[in-house]
């Protein structure tokens, strides 16, 4: 066991001597499926992979359905983790960015949810996604800013100028839904899954009543919870 700290809903710094539990559970039965216990003062991030990883042989094993999406907070985003859900576990990590103090988005973003800026610096409108891209329109030709140069400066076209971006680009900025579209918030909005569940361990299952001594006995407690 160590010292760990957090800040709750109220941004009050809380500290415990102990353990941390991580946990990736069901967003639909809300049932736990993997954990792992560590020292209270080890991150959430450096944990996400090795929970992906141990789930998915899991997954494997019983020939379960593999899923799509990755649901985690703020405190995971981490381009490994974007990175490897992309690239080794054809899924979709959703995580909002955390700025961590930056001050603007990497060039080439209007903002921190990855959508494109046009040649005369105005946030392009998002379109839907396709064949794995985002697809993303001029914004003057769609009345949503009156561009000084026009849409005839960057397109000749009626239909304006399209961007298009892809996840294995930039897997932590770019996501498919797009970070911040309806659809991306609906799937966000199923993390609510994990507290609900951590909230039944803690409030009916005895999970924060903890009298014993050890890591084995601490797992062995919480497999009882």
């Amino acid at each position: 066991p160590d010292w760990g700290a957090k800040f709750d809903s109220h941004n009050n710094k809380i500290t415990w001597f102990g353990w941390k539990l991580h946990m990736a559970c069901d967003t639909k039965s809300e049932l736990p499926l993997v954990f792992n216990i560590t020292p209270a003062n080890q991150s959430d991030s450096e944990n996400a992979l090795p929970l992906i990883e141990k789930l998915t042989g899991k997954i494997e094993e019983h020939n379960w359905e593999k899923p799509d999406y990755w649901i985690m907070d703020s405190g995971y985003d981490a381009i490994e983790i974007y990175e490897e859900v992309h690239f080794n576990y054809d899924a979709q990590a959703i995580i909002p960015i955390n700025k961590r103090n930056a001050n603007q988005p990497p060039a080439g973003f209007y903002d921190f949810k990855g959508t494109p800026e046009c040649s005369a610096g105005h946030k392009m409108v998002y379109w839907g996604h396709y064949n794995r891209c985002n697809k993303f329109r001029c914004p003057h030709v769609l009345d949503k800013v009156n561009c000084i140069h026009g849409s005839i400066w960057c397109s000749k076209s009626n239909y304006g100028r399209v961007v298009k971006t892809r996840v294995k680009d930039n897997p932590r900025y770019i996501s498919i839904p797009h970070r911040g579209s309806k659809t991306w918030d609906e799937i966000y909005n199923k993390r609510t899954s994990i507290e609900r569940c951590f909230s039944r361990l803690k409030d009916l299952f005895n999970l924060e009543n903890l009298t014993v001594r050890g890591a084995e006995k601490v797992k062995t407690h919480v497999l009882l919870n």
